[in-house]
């Protein structure tokens, strides 16, 4: 298994802000953003076998804990890892994926209660696919099992149309982030207020759950 890190903090993105978990962080993208704050480095790559991970772990199930936040990288590159590592873990497990591997996603999907879901600029087809393919655990209410998120770096109209002809056309009603991107690399600042306000006002005109939600784990100091 390539995991970067194992660790206990607290969600920091959408609607499950504040909730405790644990974090195992699986090394490798299958694509590499701009904006990333998880670049791989070589000397993160460490290869780790099941024991070892539980050893890691097994201190922490003595915390409260909501969900077990299985992240990356990309962790859907990682499906043979998280088969044999689901049957161990005793909390309900959380996904964070950039949505663009419907086909890994289907081999692993059952394991999983929540999925929180990047869309990607430039990847619209397959993040539809892989949004139809959630269609059966798409829920909405006040705790959804499905929602998705947008990193947004600057007003981009066509962008916007994308990913609002998509979710509108799948389900309008699935809670949608926008996230101001967190300034990191080469990325110097985020949105404007207004940006943010245009931006709302475009995708609020057909999507029923949206919200703005920027990455608070940073703003309160936690990993």
């Amino acid at each position: 298994m390539l995991i970067k890190d194992i660790f206990y903090s607290y969600q920091g993105e959408g609607p499950y802000v504040g909730y405790p978990q644990i974090f195992i962080r699986f090394f490798g993208c299958n694509i590499h953003c701009q904006y990333c704050d998880e670049p791989d480095l070589p000397e993160q790559k460490k290869k780790w076998d099941k024991k070892d991970v539980l050893t890691v772990l097994n201190p922490f199930f003595k915390k409260p804990i909501h969900s077990i936040s299985i992240t990356g990288g990309e962790p859907l590159l990682h499906t043979g890892s998280i088969i044999e590592l689901a049957p161990e873990l005793p909390f309900p497990l959380y996904l964070e994926t950039n949505g663009l591997l419907p086909e890994a996603l289907e081999k692993v999907m059952s394991l999983f209660t929540y999925f929180s879901v990047d869309f990607k600029p430039g990847y619209q087809e397959k993040f539809e696919k892989f949004m139809l393919t959630l269609l059966p655990r798409i829920e909405t209410g006040a705790f959804p099992s499905v929602f998705v998120k947008y990193v947004m770096t600057e007003y981009q109209e066509l962008e916007l149309i994308h990913l609002k002809s998509i979710l509108e056309k799948i389900n309008p009603f699935i809670p949608c982030i926008i996230q101001p991107v967190t300034p990191y690399g080469n990325i110097k600042k985020g949105p404007s207020p207004a940006e943010l306000e245009q931006a709302y006002s475009f995708l609020s005109l057909t999507l029923k759950d949206l919200r703005i939600i920027g990455q608070t784990h940073k703003l309160i100091g936690v990993k």
